[in-house]
């Protein structure tokens, strides 16, 4: 497989030359590269953002609104597989550029997909903090009811980290114009 930077293909890409990173990308970029050709569009990209974005919005919601009503949590079933589809057909589009080495991103996928990083890690880590906080001072101060705090504190702690994840994938969505994706380098 030829692989390619915005100069053009790398001199003499073989197997002796890549590291492990780099022949797991290349091998996922060759299996997942004819998949989904209709969602390789920029406009097909951005809806999956968006659908990514709405389902982590309903997740949060229901952890919330479980903590008031707790049969409601059975909507996680779902919405977890709605979320693991949305995700997965995004970074398909998006041939994985979300964990891509550097290698095969120019100077301006690199540096949009360092600047996500840096907010999902923000993002991951200051909510987990007040996560943490509430928990603590929730149960040491018995507010409320104990386990039901802990199920949305929970639930809202795996939306963070699906959050997080979904920062990068969607920033190199946004990369990407509609003669990119295909798989095809």
């Amino acid at each position: 497989m030829n692989t390619h930077t915005p100069e053009g293909p790398t001199p003499d890409a073989t197997s002796d030359t890549l590291t492990a990173a780099e022949q797991r990308y290349e091998k996922l970029v060759e299996q997942n590269g004819a998949r989904l050709p209709g969602w390789r569009t920029a406009a097909r990209r951005r809806l999956l953002v968006r659908l990514t974005w709405a389902s982590l919005g309903i997740m949060a919601a229901i952890a919330v609104v479980g903590y008031f009503w707790f049969p409601i949590i059975l909507a996680w079933l779902p919405m977890t597989v709605v979320i693991c589809t949305v995700w997965t057909m995004l970074r398909v589009t998006i041939d994985s550029k979300d964990t891509a080495p550097a290698r095969y991103l120019d100077e301006f996928e690199t540096a949009t997909l360092l600047r996500a990083r840096s907010r999902a890690l923000n993002l991951v880590t200051g909510g987990l903090f007040v996560i943490s906080l509430v928990l603590i001072f929730g149960s040491s101060l018995e507010l409320g009811d104990g386990h039901r705090l802990a199920y949305m504190m929970g639930g809202l702690g795996i939306i963070l980290f699906l959050a997080g994840a979904a920062i990068p994938a969607s920033a190199m969505a946004r990369t990407m114009d509609d003669g990119e994706g295909t798989g095809r380098s």
